[in-house]
């Protein structure tokens, strides 16, 4: 596998520094369509209420509050709501995993894939924990934070399911501060190297028998909140940080939360910056008054605008020599997992994934 170890050619801090943001004067709740919203206008909202259901998509209120109006932020459109700060919640009782059966487990979990999986006798289930960028640590921080119910999780998947062991995969660059909190889970260490965590990657890297699976922390995370807690993920992990963030942080955040009122919390160095999503080697570049935080959203990047100029394509093979999945990256590929390495390495300064891969 070609990686590169990014933390260290750009001398980057690990992130251990967390906070909540949770008290939003208002969320924007995307709709598609206006005849699925299923609550009327100018009237009270409970928080972890249902608010949009067009039979693919739900979306559930994160604050209780005063359903204003609808509005449009680049021309998209949200269902906007005004916090009131009393966090008025739809009451479920939460249930105790320990005593329910397998049918129940199944019962309230969602994801089918995931059941697919569980369906099967498991020698070692692998769950990838693993923040996908160098400048990101939600999985990190989720592991933190977590543990009491990421364990209860994991115990009673190994009770209910033919699994012998489960393995969180995590970068070496983890292993001091996650020892220093005693987090009593098994560990597979990987190597700091990127994009060590993408799935189709790390599949290939660990997994040499039929019998053994690979899943997402994310997917603990579901169990967590749909099987045990009994209610819908309203809040969010998202990093913010870059070159121009002096407090670079995981925080805890409401979904719909307008990212221009998350970053007044933040200093930034300079006026002159670059607003980047997800991915520091070739995610979106937005404005500030364009982003509101929802479930794709992991990482919000602020570095010094980059005043490189681009010059001819030489043909010198680096972008090739460098990709992970061995594809030839000018020439557009489906396998392409859209890392952004051949940008990151590119003499000419070329954005090789916009130019070549992207739709």
């Amino acid at each position: 596998m070609k990686t590169v170890n990014i933390l260290r050619d750009l001398n980057l801090n690990i992130v251990d520094n967390y906070f909540e943001v949770l008290t939003p004067d208002y969320i924007f709740i995307p709709i598609v369509d206006e005849n699925y919203i299923i609550i009327k206008l100018n009237t009270h909202i409970l928080k972890g209420q249902l608010v949009y259901d067009d039979n693919n998509i739900k979306r559930y209120s994160s604050v209780s509050g005063i359903a204003l109006k609808i509005g449009k932020l680049n021309n998209k459109k949200y269902l906007i709501i005004k916090n009131d700060y009393k966090e008025l919640s739809i009451s479920k009782r939460a249930r105790n995993v320990d005593n329910i059966s397998k049918e129940v487990f199944l019962k309230y979990y969602s994801n089918d894939d995931i059941k697919k999986i569980l369906d099967n006798k498991i020698h070692t289930l692998y769950i990838n924990a693993i923040d996908d960028d160098p400048y990101i640590y939600n999985k990190y921080m989720y592991l933190k934070n977590n543990i009491k119910d990421i364990s209860d999780i994991i115990n009673n998947l190994l009770r209910l399911f033919a699994i012998e062991r489960v393995e969180f995969v995590i970068k070496d660059s983890y292993r001091d501060l996650l020892n220093d909190y005693k987090i009593n889970i098994n560990y597979n260490i990987v190597n700091d190297i990127y994009p060590i965590g993408n799935d189709k990657l790390l599949r290939k890297y660990l997994i040499n028998r039929d019998d053994d699976f690979l899943i997402n922390i994310e997917d603990i995370l579901d169990m967590v909140y749909e099987v045990k807690k009994n209610k819908p993920i309203l809040e969010k992990y998202v990093t913010i940080n870059g070159n121009l963030i002096d407090n670079p942080s995981v925080i805890n955040v409401k979904k719909y939360t307008y990212l221009k009122e998350i970053l007044s919390k933040f200093n930034i160095k300079e006026k002159n910056y670059s607003i980047i999503l997800n991915n520091s080697l070739c995610g979106k570049n937005i404005s500030l008054n364009d982003c509101i935080i929802t479930s794709d959203i992991n990482g919000v990047i602020i570095n010094k605008n980059n005043n490189n100029v681009k010059m001819e394509c030489t043909r010198c093979g680096l972008c090739y020599d460098v990709c992970p999945v061995n594809i030839n990256p000018l020439i557009k590929s489906e396998k392409c997992i859209k890392c952004g390495l051949c940008n990151y390495v590119c003499p000419s300064k070329i954005d090789v994934v916009k130019e070549y891969q992207d739709d």
